[in-house]
């Protein structure tokens, strides 16, 4: 009887490993940190590459738009990860 996974699986576009911490499995999450990658960001870098220059990812605008509307900020700046009244929103 072969193992079938029945939770979620990892975000990386082309895994079908089960998600381990960050929305990737171990083995994407592990590669994340051996480059010094934020791993929410390197769920969107497909596995097997970009196919041609018109590629894209999806990107989760309902998460996105949650997270904003619950931190009371707009959406460029919840994909920026910088919170209001830091120090590049300051006049010089």
């Amino acid at each position: 009887m072969p193992i079938v996974s029945v939770g979620p699986v990892c975000a990386r576009r082309g895994c079908t490993r089960p998600e381990w911490k960050d929305r990737l499995c171990a083995r994407c999450w592990r590669l994340a940190a051996l480059f010094g990658r934020d791993p929410r960001l390197f769920a969107y870098e497909p596995l097997d590459g970009y196919t041609d220059e018109r590629d894209a990812v999806p990107l989760p605008w309902g998460d996105l738009e949650r997270e904003a509307g619950a931190r009371g900020v707009p959406i460029a700046d919840v994909i920026a990860r910088r919170e209001p009244g830091s120090a590049r929103d300051r006049p010089m």
